[in-house]
């Protein structure tokens, strides 16, 4: 099918522009794409090496890595040998023994366990200049397959490497593709295509580009895989995942994770096992350990959340890098450090304690940082140092721990300036239509796949105004569907905190991502709804109502003295305010509008740029975007100063000045009593409302408030705020966070005067 979609056509054209690929053939990979063998340098004495081995039934041992790519290398290579009747055999190392890489202990283990004449490295082995040394001492023979960086030293053996210079014109492999390509020279292309599906795997879970022979490569494979034409390992892990048509988003999230887990957790071995298995029974035994892993890998990330988040309360802004120590499972920190990168757009390495009383880290980096090349330059503070541009692998002694984290924040902040650490908004590749939410387009768009490291999947959005939205259901409360004009629905994860801002007129785009979810083999198209931008030129509603929801829950908590007065401040000049404390850093600033009023301040500061719908986890400047202007503390913690543009009640926002510097104007603005109620009839309807939905979920007291307004429809939610909030401070009842629901509590009765809160809101004529 050709690619006719206009869009998507430029899109292509822009992306490849200035690069030698051509879009035709980009969108019709097949086996021509397959590069010859033959020219990758030293592949022919590879081969003499490894047939002269296979004809002299030598002892050939293939040391592996631990990973997805060094285990599925680890499998084309056995099994091709296996049907050449070599005498082959598996070494992965385990890392918690042996780290990565060859290490002398392992060789010790290898000599003693399996007297290799020759081994053949797959994944790994480039930087092993004194290993392979030893091995040659020792009388064995070596082959190195990598497709890492080469040092300037290479060790003195037969390398195979596609990042060493030859005429083979791709230096992109994973190690699963060497492997690949070993096999193809060491038989045929047709014999390498018999693995095609292992490698494909593999190439994807690598992540490198799937551009040229990558490409190719994770078609044909995943074109084996359609047809069932693949390991019986693999057709098992597909039927256990119901993945009735795979593509590389489900190796990338569902099958790579779990094909990692066992080196993560335990040992790499385990996974080889699965893969060459046929038997049914003990593919299930072998399935049930991996998954047993992958359980235990899941738990330990989730405990490793919960400590970083702990670790990162106490946050600070100004720091370029997140540099962590903890307790945590060694085999995860990789996974943890790339989590809190994403999240929070700063550099980022988890450090925990080893078994020698060391510290051993896993980092992450942000495009414009190169934190490998900054952490060379303090080799004298390294005990083992390695990785890339993106992501780094670091020990460091624990006494130096403090010294370490100081030192390579304060290199940083001299090499890289405040702007090299904002994240920018997510750019949209393509805008879409209502009318493009259909199985017609996204065939389109799956012209584009496999979709990967350096073909990411376009950046899709619907310009869209105001939208109803609708609950999932009452247990999943925070999820929600977004209706478009022509009433599409997208289904909205976590969107709970957007809500305000979907339903307001405001006008946005929303990011979406589109799939085909089949079900007893029937298939339909899936919208998610993955983000929003806002525009530079964007009105919101003057809500009275919504302005009072804000006014009625921050002056509850302003009634409490938290002797915190000092970091509040009155300023009749808040245009003033903001240009100074943005002018003073990039980070630490958060500017709350909630009202057309207030955008015309920022828009005449030419702020746009700062436009936001939800608040950043880095404390990067943000102008926040919402109708209704209530936040937790959690919700700001990460920075320094809150500005308020509107104002309703003299002190209101008191208690967000327990943790940051609180700025609003003298000006205040009516309180609209006329949306409230004393009659002591609705403190008394509301209760029972209380009482009947008692077990509702909800995020806070407001959402609960509209929610019982939606479902009873009599009173409107600031009325019911109202009483609500009495009531909290009664001890009538109590949200509870943890459930995110309310409970009644057993309080003696007291009159609604006995209310501060109330008595309040009764004086604000």
């Amino acid at each position: 099918m050709k690619l006719k979609d206009e869009r998507l056509i430029n899109y292509l054209k822009k992306k490849f522009e200035g690069k030698n690929i051509d879009i035709e053939n980009f969108l019709s990979p097949s086996e021509s794409d397959l590069r010859d063998a033959k020219l990758l340098k030293n592949i022919g004495n590879a081969v003499n090496k490894i047939k002269n081995a296979i004809s002299e039934n030598k002892k050939i041992l293939i040391y592996g890595d631990y990973d997805c790519d060094g285990i599925c290398a680890s499998t084309i290579l056995y099994l091709y040998l296996k049907s050449q009747n070599a005498n082959v055999d598996v070494f992965i190392p385990n890392r918690f023994e042996y780290g990565y890489g060859i290490s002398v202990d392992a060789i010790d283990e290898i000599i003693s366990d399996y007297s290799p004449e020759l081994i053949v490295t797959v994944d790994l082995g480039i930087t092993a200049v004194e290993e392979v040394e030893i091995l040659k001492q020792e009388g064995i023979d070596v082959v190195i397959t990598d497709h890492h960086i080469p040092l300037d030293e290479i060790p003195d053996t037969i390398v195979v490497d596609p990042k060493l210079e030859s005429d083979y014109g791709f230096d992109a492999l994973c190690g699963a593709g060497v492997a690949f390509k070993l096999v193809e020279a060491l038989s045929s292309r047709e014999e390498a295509l018999k693995y095609v599906d292992i490698c494909a795997i593999a190439t994807v879970g690598d992540i490198v580009p799937l551009i040229d022979e990558n490409r190719a490569i994770v078609t044909i494979g995943l074109d084996k895989i359609h047809k069932n034409d693949c390991l019986k390992s693999i057709s098992f892990l597909l039927k256990k995942l119901d993945i009735s048509n795979v593509n590389s988003t489900d190796i990338s999230f569902k099958i790579v994770p779990r094909l990692n887990a066992c080196g993560r957790m335990d040992n790499a071995i385990k996974v080889f096992d699965f893969l060459i298995e046929t038997d049914d029974a003990l593919l299930e035994e072998k399935y049930e350990d991996i998954e047993s892993d992958n359980t235990a890998r899941l738990a330990f990330i989730d405990k490793g959340n919960k400590i970083i988040e702990k670790s990162l309360s106490e946050y600070n802004t100004n720091e370029p890098a997140i540099i962590v120590k903890g307790d945590f499972h060694e085999g995860i920190i990789g996974i943890l450090a790339s989590r809190v990168c994403h999240e929070y757009g700063k550099p980022t390495i988890i450090f925990t304690k080893t078994e020698d009383g060391t510290y051993k880290g896993s980092g992450r980096s942000i495009e414009s940082v190169d934190l490998h090349k900054t952490i060379s330059t303090m080799t004298d503070m390294l005990e083992n140092f390695g990785g890339h541009k993106m992501a780094v692998g670091v020990e460091i002694d624990a006494d130096i721990f403090d010294e370490f984290k100081a030192r390579l924040n304060e290199k940083l902040k001299e090499e890289f300036s405040e702007s090299d650490f904002v994240c920018n908004n997510e750019k949209v590749d393509i805008t879409i239509t209502d009318d493009d939410l259909n199985e017609i387009f996204y065939k389109e768009l799956s012209l584009l796949e496999p979709f990967g490291c350096e073909n990411e999947k376009p950046v899709l959005a619907i310009e869209q105004e105001k939208m109803t939205t609708e609950r999932l259901s009452d247990k999943a409360f925070k999820h929600y569907h977004l209706f478009t004009k022509k009433q599409n629905s997208l289904t909205a994860f976590n969107f709970y905190k957007f809500i305000p801002i979907i339903e307001s007129t405001c006008k946005k785009q929303i990011l979406i991502d589109l799939s085909i979810n089949t079900y007893k083999q029937k298939s339909s198209l899936s919208s998610i709804a993955r983000g929003i931008i806002l525009g530079d030129d964007i009105s919101l509603d003057n809500n009275n109502r919504a302005d009072l929801l804000s006014s009625l829950y921050n002056l509850y908590y302003s009634l409490f003295d938290f002797n915190n007065k000092d970091n509040y401040h009155i300023s009749n000049d808040l245009a003033k305010v903001i240009q100074e404390k943005f002018s003073e850093s990039e980070f630490g600033s958060l500017v709350v509008c909630s009202n057309n009023s207030d955008l015309e301040i920022v828009k005449k500061l030419n702020l746009q740029k700062y436009y936001s719908a939800k608040t950043h986890s880095n404390g990067q400047n943000t102008i926040l975007i919402s109708p209704v202007g209530v936040y937790k503390l959690d919700d700001v913690k990460s920075y320094k100063n809150i500005i308020f543009l509107h104002k309703h009640f003299e002190n209101e926002h008191l208690f967000y000045s327990q943790k940051l510097n609180v700025y609003e104007s003298e000006k205040i603005d009516k309180f609209y009593k006329n949306l409230l109620s004393e009659d002591r009839e609705i403190f008394v309807k509301v209760y029972k409302l209380i009482s009947n939905f008692i077990g509702l979920k909800a995020n806070d007291e407001i959402d609960f408030a509209r929610r019982i307004s939606l479902k009873d429809g009599s009173l409107n939610e600031c009325q019911i705020l109202y009483s609500l909030i009495v009531f909290m401070e009664l001890n009538f009842v109590e949200f509870d966070e943890i459930l995110n629901s309310f409970k009644m509590l057993k309080a003696k009765k007291m009159e609604l005067t006995s209310s501060l809160f109330y008595k309040e809101v009764n004086k604000s004529e």
